[in-house]
């Protein structure tokens, strides 16, 4: 039992509850009001200091507070966002200090290493712990994918590996949505991983990805896709 404690930390039910819905709402991508969720930042942060290890609070800290940054660095603030990161920073390490196979926690650390230095081996290192700890874990897979996809064709054969089998998961997941809106951004080597990818996907997933790639004024050729302006009828 203290193995098992010192290996995976204790998870309670009553501390950091309320974190949970939040974290999973921020990681489904829906709304949320900044402002409610900023009130909250303090109740939010007393999980760092309970001195039982609830892993599972600390990494709900780490995804609301790399949500807080991911906005925080999308404005104009940048000392502000680089307090956020560096919040987001210190609740994923928590995390793992409590839980070293936490998949979220190092998905977190690498998204932030990332944004901060672009490409350097300690981002490589993340995102194998994160592979490691978590392969088929749909947010995870969605950030790595994200990641590794800016970072190609600058990637080792295991980090191709990795990148492809997190599209050819997220197509068998039918989350095309994420595939399609990082089509429109990317460069042109990365648009072609994509659709040799996508050529071997089913045909209601290549018309979905079309679908998304064209309503943002792009188009995609895949072959089970009928070309735009084939058919003017409808």
């Amino acid at each position: 039992m203290l193995w098992l404690t010192a290996s995976f930390g204790i998870k309670r039910f009553d501390s950091g509850l309320f974190l949970r819905p939040v974290a999973a709402r921020m990681m489904a991508g829906q709304p949320y009001d900044p402002e409610i969720i900023s009130a909250m930042e303090t109740a939010m942060s007393v999980v760092l200091s309970d001195p039982v290890c609830d892993y599972q609070a600390l990494q709900d800290l780490a995804v609301v507070r790399a949500a807080f940054a991911e906005v925080a660095f999308q404005g104009d603030d940048a000392d502000l966002a680089d307090r956020r990161l560096a919040a987001a920073t210190e609740a994923a390490r928590a995390s793992l200090a409590c839980n070293p196979g936490s998949s979220r926690a190092w998905t977190i650390l690498a998204w932030i290493e990332h944004i901060r230095n672009e490409d350097t081996p300690l981002l490589r290192t993340y995102l194998r712990k994160s592979y490691e700890t978590g392969p088929f874990e749909g947010w995870a897979l969605v950030r790595r994918m994200e990641i590794l996809l800016a970072l190609y064709p600058a990637l080792d054969a295991a980090e191709l590996a990795h990148l492809q089998q997190a599209i050819n998961q997220l197509i068998y997941l039918q989350m095309v949505e994420y595939i399609g809106e990082h089509y429109v951004s990317a460069k042109p080597e990365q648009r072609r991983l994509l659709r040799d990818l996508l050529a071997m996907a089913p045909e209601r997933i290549q018309k979905r990805v079309a679908h998304i790639v064209r309503a943002e004024g792009e188009d995609i050729a895949l072959p089970l896709v009928a070309p735009l302006g084939s058919r003017p009828w409808k």
